[in-house]
């Protein structure tokens, strides 16, 4: 009677872990569609920012950079809500998977913050000081596409976890 009653205890142990496991996993997923979202949103305004900027359109351009960080920080907080739940169930592939999001979008973050810098630069004529912040705002999105393609490798390689 106590080998029943301890098999049962670990047979129900071993189902509850396994559902939070499955619950985490399923968190992960949701979020991940959610920081695409983000991501695609941020570098939608992040392109319309540097394409006013290049039509003198400056007042746009700060908006729309305006509109690129929310974006940006949206997907940065989703993420590192996503790498909790990696931690959580100690999954390697998700952990390296969310640590690289967050360097992606901190590369991003930091260029739409160097284009905003450059936006009242080109407003007052200083194209030299302006045209030096756009350079880095240039090397900040190509680290983010190094980034990018760090991830889809990630997905390339573990196809069974990552929905495409």
């Amino acid at each position: 009677m106590r080998k029943v009653i301890i098999s049962l205890v670990l047979i129900i142990i071993t189902v509850y872990i396994s559902g939070c496991l499955d619950t985490q996993v399923a968190q992960i997923d949701q979020l991940s569609e959610i920081i695409n979202e983000y991501i695609q949103s941020g570098d939608s305004y992040f392109n319309k920012a540097a394409s006013s900027t290049n039509k003198y359109r400056y007042y746009e351009a700060q908006q729309q950079c305006d509109n690129a960080t929310t974006q940006y920080n949206l997907a940065k907080t989703s993420t590192q809500e996503a790498l909790i739940y990696s931690r959580n169930i100690q999954d390697e592939i998700y952990i390296s998977y969310m640590e690289i999001t967050l360097h992606e979008l901190d590369a991003k973050i930091n260029a739409t913050n160097e284009l905003k810098m450059a936006i009242p630069l080109f407003m007052g004529n200083d194209t030299t000081s302006a045209n030096d912040h756009v350079d880095l705002a240039n090397k900040f999105m190509q680290s983010s596409l190094e980034f990018k393609r760090q991830k889809q490798e990630i997905v390339k390689q573990n196809p069974t976890k990552f929905k495409t």
